[in-house]
């Protein structure tokens, strides 16, 4: 097993690092301190070489330049927060707001958009990459500061996974972050051979701007069933686009969701602690998003598919959906892992 680092890029004097993970496997995987950003995810194509299962750019500059928070750290918290309001603890807060008025992955001075530190580590088993960044609410107009790592490792039973631990808040404060990863297995810029399947009984209502009302509505026959597993497109051309939250079954030993490239025989499947997942096919790509492959041209919608596990958006507001509440002086430690695999 290996791991590479070299800066990257330096912007305003600062330099942006690369780390990039390798099993023994031909399998690697590459993060960037400016948002503790998952890169690139490489596996052995069958004919002597590498294809990215993951979309992203090929220098922090290019995520700066986009919306799209590709394989990044979004939070404190993912998703949105209605209108940028929070009670906590009995006290009420504005938040700073981004998103149609409403507060989206962390708002404007969000993790995503941060250099973070970070340090390697190495055991017989697995490399790994340890992000670490101090939060200010001065700079992201949450309640309180705080330390939130992101610790990303690669095994050799091709499985990456990351935790997300938030400690050390100087006030009761929110956390619940994810990663932003965007899947494409097939390397195309389509989603024709991708098939899905996600342990959900019922996906959350939304009004116009995507906030929750509390309601929860039943997937039975209806194109967001995907209990046991069905084609991607044919629900993304059913609904004009998917951006919805998915109430998974969580359980240690079982996946909450899996995604398989049928013609390619390659497979992702997501074992997630919480109780949600965010899943987004790229309905409004930005107009310059050149990813890094080999199209020459720009990203194109319903490229790839976004696959958020979290706690559900906005629930600060729906305490029924999860407790996103960190208290002063405690810790809160979420773990998604992704186990590759060929058919």
């Amino acid at each position: 097993m290996e791991i590479k680092t070299r800066v990257i890029e330096v912007l305003d004097g600062q330099d942006y690092n690369q780390i990039t993970l390798v099993n023994d496997h031909g399998v690697e995987a590459s993060f960037l301190t400016l948002g503790a950003t998952w890169q690139t995810f490489l596996v052995p194509d069958g004919k002597g070489g590498q294809k990215d299962l993951v979309l992203g750019f090929a220098t922090p500059s290019d995520y700066l330049k986009s919306g799209m928070a590709a394989g990044q750290s979004v939070g404190r918290v993912a998703g949105r927060i209605s209108q940028g309001h929070a009670e906590i603890s009995g006290l009420s807060y504005q938040l700073p707001t981004n998103n149609n008025g409403n507060t989206l992955h962390g708002g404007p001075g969000g993790l995503h958009l941060q250099n973070w530190d970070f340090e390697t580590l190495e055991a017989p088993d697995r490399v790994g990459v340890v992000f670490t960044y101090q939060a200010r609410q001065e700079l992201d107009g949450f309640p309180g500061d705080m330390t939130v790592t992101a610790t990303y490792t690669l095994d050799n039973a091709n499985q990456l996974t990351v935790t997300y631990k938030g400690a050390e808040a100087t006030e009761d404060t929110l956390f619940n972050p994810t990663n932003h990863v965007y899947f494409n297995l097939s390397n195309g810029q389509d989603l024709a051979t991708h098939r899905f399947t996600v342990a959900a009984d019922a996906i959350l209502a939304v009004d116009e701007f995507l906030i929750p009302s509390g309601q929860y509505c039943d997937v039975t026959d209806t194109p967001y069933d995907f209990r046991a597993g069905a084609p991607l497109v044919p629900a993304i051309e059913a609904t004009g686009g998917i951006d919805d939250t998915f109430l998974v079954n969580s359980r240690a030993d079982e996946p909450i969701a899996v995604l398989l490239d049928e013609a390619s025989g390659d497979q992702v499947s997501i074992f997630s602690d919480r109780n949600a997942l965010v899943v987004y096919s790229l309905n409004f790509p930005d107009d310059q998003a050149y990813f890094n492959r080999d199209h020459g041209k720009p990203g194109t919608k319903h490229e790839g598919v976004a696959l958020e596990a979290q706690f559900p958006p906005d629930a600060i507001n729906h305490p029924e959906f999860a407790d996103i509440v960190l208290p002063k002086g405690q810790e809160r430690t979420y773990t998604i892992s992704y186990a590759y695999e060929k058919i």
